[in-house]
C-alpha cells in the first residue's frame, strides 16, 4: 500500500502525459499489477473528460474587481531587512569602536628624561629635591634617585 500512495501522487501527471522516462515506466508497471490504482486512474480520466466537455467559461462580470480588492485589502507582511546589510552595519560599528578605543587609550609618546645641568639647579630646587629624597628614602627607588642626583652634582661641579 505505501507504493500505491506514491503512485497516486503521480497519477494526475501520468493521465495528462507529463511523466517521462523512468517515472512513466514505474507508474505503468505498477498499474499493470494494481487494480485499485487503475480504478483511480480511470476516475481521473473521467473527471478530465468531463471538465474538457464544459469548455472555457468566462468569469462573471466584476469578478476580477472583487479579487483585486480582496488582494489589496490584505495586510502586507513586514519585510525583513537584508541580513547582509545588518552584518555589514554591525561590522562597521565594531570597527569604529576599535578605532575609537585605540585613539582614546593611546598613550602620548614619552619624552626621554634628561638630567638637568648642575648650572640650572638653583638653591630652591636643590632644597626641594633633598626634601623629597628624605621623604621617600624608604622607597627602593630612592637609593637610585639619590645616586643619580649625586652623580649629576659631581659631573657638573
Amino acid at each position: 500500500m505505501p507504493r500505491c500512495e506514491r503512485i497516486k501522487k503521480k497519477l494526475a501527471d501520468y493521465a495528462v502525459g507529463r511523466l517521462r522516462g523512468r517515472a512513466r515506466a514505474y507508474v505503468s508497471s505498477h498499474l499493470q499489477s494494481c487494480a485499485h490504482c487503475r480504478a483511480e486512474l480511470a476516475a481521473l480520466e473521467r473527471t478530465a473528460a468531463l471538465v474538457e466537455s464544459l469548455g472555457l467559461v468566462g468569469a462573471p462580470a466584476g469578478a476580477w474587481e472583487v479579487v483585486r480588492r480582496d488582494v489589496l485589502a490584505r495586510p502586507r507582511p513586514l519585510r525583513r531587512p537584508l541580513r547582509w546589510a545588518w552584518r555589514l552595519a554591525v561590522g562597521a560599528v565594531a570597527l569604529l569602536l576599535v578605532a575609537v578605543s585605540m585613539v582614546a587609550l593611546r598613550t602620548p609618546p614619552s619624552t626621554p628624561l634628561r638630567p638637568l645641568p648642575v648650572a640650572e639647579v638653583d638653591d630652591d630646587m636643590r632644597a626641594a629635591m633633598e626634601h623629597h629624597l628624605s621623604a621617600v628614602w624608604a622607597s627602593p627607588l630612592a637609593d637610585e634617585a639619590a645616586v643619580g642626583l649625586r652623580l649629576a652634582e659631581l659631573e657638573g661641579g
